[in-house]
């Protein structure tokens, strides 16, 4: 029977979590994937949790919603969501709001933008 000590316990703050990683570092925790089609993937993936959420859900609200200011001059800036639905555009993902709210369709379209060459 060993005995441990407060010590040997608690370890400390991990500062490897916080660190800036080297380019290897960060493709071995991808396994080698093309990091454009991981954030990408990311972001189609993080796409449908939110769709999930219930209308009052507040990353719901802010994704969802719409400033009400005056008009800049020029084009309108771009948004995250027009990236997100330019994705799954160039993927010819059709009916995408209606896949989001099955978690198989939707973990299906994520594994064909992990796969996709047009993204």
């Amino acid at each position: 029977m060993s005995v441990h000590t407060a010590e040997d316990l608690w370890a400390g703050p991990r500062w490897d979590i916080w660190k800036i990683k080297k380019n290897e570092e960060i493709n071995r925790s991808i396994n080698g994937e093309d990091i454009v089609k991981f954030i990408k993937a990311q972001r189609i993936r993080w796409q449908g949790h939110v769709k999930r959420m219930d209308v009052g859900a507040m990353p719901r609200k802010m994704m969802e919603g719409k400033l009400f200011i005056g008009q800049r001059r020029g084009r309108p800036p771009l948004r995250w969501m027009d990236d997100v639905v330019a994705d799954l555009k160039a993927m010819k993902i059709k009916q995408w709001i209606e896949k989001t709210k099955d978690r198989e369709q939707w973990r299906l379209v994520v594994e064909e933008a992990k796969a996709c060459p047009r993204l």
